[in-house]
């Protein structure tokens, strides 16, 4: 295989690497949150008239902060997928933090049954893989790239450089990834887009 084209395989292999680690963290936080929310502890008690009563306790309840810990860790990978990839270390770091944040709550209770288990072990993927953005997102394609004139295909779709002037070619530039308020789009092809 020649340099070439080992380097023309890069981007594809960053933006399934960014996939990847995108994916695992919005699972992660998710399995986590789920986790929190189940009961993890159940207590039987007889009254003084004979009557028995079970008490369940969620993870809500043993640690307060595990649900909402592991939903911010969830909305920052949710936020990774529109923002660019100095947004993404950032968002990295504080999905990280969450996770970290979710695995203490898991750890601090871990007598309390299976449940506090799967939250502790969801949440650290979703350390890891707030710490993988936070590390790798500079390689990684930035989300407003493929938006950049002709960066998919090389060309404009009528090869000149210019969308053609129709409202088909206008929504079919759309669909593959071209942007409408490029230069690449004439004045008069503008106008008809509106109309």
């Amino acid at each position: 295989m020649s340099e070439a084209n080992s380097d023309n395989g890069a981007p594809e292999r960053r933006a399934a690497e960014r996939t990847r680690v995108l994916l695992a963290g919005v699972v992660g936080a998710a399995v986590a949150a789920l986790a929190a929310s189940r009961d993890w502890t159940t207590t039987t008690d007889t009254g003084h008239a004979g009557i028995t009563a079970t008490t369940a306790q969620a993870g809500t309840d043993l640690a307060s902060w595990a649900l909402p810990c592991a939903l911010a860790g969830g909305a920052a990978f949710l936020a990774m997928l529109a923002t660019g990839n100095r947004a993404r270390r950032v968002l990295g770091v504080v999905a990280a933090l969450a996770g970290l944040a979710t695995v203490l709550a898991g750890v601090l209770h871990l007598d309390a049954g299976p449940w506090p288990i799967a939250m502790g072990a969801a949440a650290l993927v979703l350390a890891f893989a707030g710490a993988a953005v936070t590390a790798r997102a500079g390689g990684w394609p930035d989300s407003a790239s493929r938006y950049d004139a002709g960066d998919r295909h090389g060309a404009a779709p009528d090869g000149n450089g210019a969308i053609a002037e129709d409202p088909v070619s206008l929504w079919n530039a759309l669909d593959s990834g071209e942007d409408p308020s490029s230069p690449n789009i004439t004045a008069s092809a503008q106008q008809k887009g509106r109309s």
